[in-house]
């Protein structure tokens, strides 16, 4: 077996579970009624937007947070 690196191993992994998508993705009928479909993209909404609201929490507060790196040298 070769030996792949991380990085390879994910792209591949991550080609495989599009691929897999997309044949489920093929296969369903979308005009289909479901009781689900007036709320089916708000969690999907309030987790990106709480997602991205912590991504630029976290880079206002890390100059505030962080040590140099010689901090444990002295």
């Amino acid at each position: 077996m070769k030996n792949t690196t991380p990085l390879r191993r994910i792209v591949i992994a991550l080609a495989l579970f599009t691929l897999i998508l997309l044949g489920l993705d093929i296969t369903t009928h979308h005009h289909a009624k479901v009781a689900f479909l007036p709320h089916f993209g708000l969690y999907l909404l309030v987790s990106v937007g709480a997602g991205l609201v912590f991504i630029v929490a976290a880079r206002i507060l890390a100059p505030f947070l962080s040590r140099k790196e010689d901090y444990y040298d002295r």
